[in-house]
């Protein structure tokens, strides 16, 4: 059996390494929204300034708007992969700290918990990547309206 200072220590070995998973899945996650976004952005001037664009045959259009969503729905499901794994890492280091005793009150401070108990629960409330997906949305429904009614 593992003694409770054995525990400890692989704890206290974990932590960090969870820690540091959390920050870089959530880094992860700006990053390829920053992506998908400057994308999907950059082909909307190019739609938009091309001046070849108004002769593009109906069968182009419907091939250039499936190409469109194809490379939306690619970011965003890297996205949701990174949210997946940002969530599994959140949820051990939650454990971890909870093992530590940084939610018990008077632990490491008076009568208070070292860490508030709204931070077990408030990663899973988390906005950013529903904002993140309707940005890409959005930029994918203008380059498609672009698509259709410029050109």
């Amino acid at each position: 059996m593992i003694t409770s200072d054995e525990k400890r220590a692989t704890l206290l070995t974990l932590y960090p390494l969870f820690k540091e998973e959390v920050y870089r899945r959530r880094h992860e996650m700006m990053r390829w929204t920053a992506i998908g976004a400057g994308s999907l952005f950059t082909i909307l001037l190019i739609l938009l300034l091309a001046p070849t664009g108004r002769q593009l045959t109906p069968g182009a259009r419907v091939l250039m708007c499936c190409g469109i969503l194809v490379l939306t729905a690619t970011f965003i499901t890297a996205i949701l992969q990174q949210r997946r794994r940002h969530q599994q890492a959140k949820r051990t280091l939650i454990e971890i700290e909870q093992s530590l005793g940084l939610f018990d009150a008077d632990v490491f401070l008076e009568h208070r918990p070292l860490y508030p108990d709204q931070w077990q629960t408030d990663w899973q409330h988390d906005r950013s990547t529903i904002l993140s997906c309707l940005l890409l949305g959005l930029l994918a429904l203008l380059n498609v309206m672009a698509i259709a009614f410029f050109f």
